[in-house]
């Protein structure tokens, strides 16, 4: 499995707002034919949070962080082939 923890940046600087990532994350979302397959963001406690909600929340979540500081990070996980094949058949068990 490949896992990658990335700071979000703008060219040499810390991006100061989540809005361009959740845009680029909603894109998907907006391709025809995906309304029953949606992505909805959640967190521990919620499912189903509107972009909207995810901006300000990650926005206003600053007090202790210096401009040079990273404001959020992507995560990223890649399972293998032989993973997925291994968690499809799990399922159908």
């Amino acid at each position: 499995m490949y896992i990658t923890i990335t700071p979000q940046k703008l060219g040499a600087n810390y991006s100061q707002s989540a809005t361009d990532f959740v845009d680029y994350l909603e894109k998907e979302n907006q391709l025809p034919g995906m309304e029953k397959d949606h992505e909805f963001f959640f967190n521990q406690k919620e499912d189903d949070i509107s972009p909207e909600v995810v901006i300000k929340e990650i926005d206003a979540n600053t007090t202790k962080l210096k401009k040079i500081e990273p404001k959020f990070y992507s995560i990223t996980v890649n399972p293998s082939q032989y993973e997925l094949k291994n968690y499809k058949t799990a399922r159908m068990l």
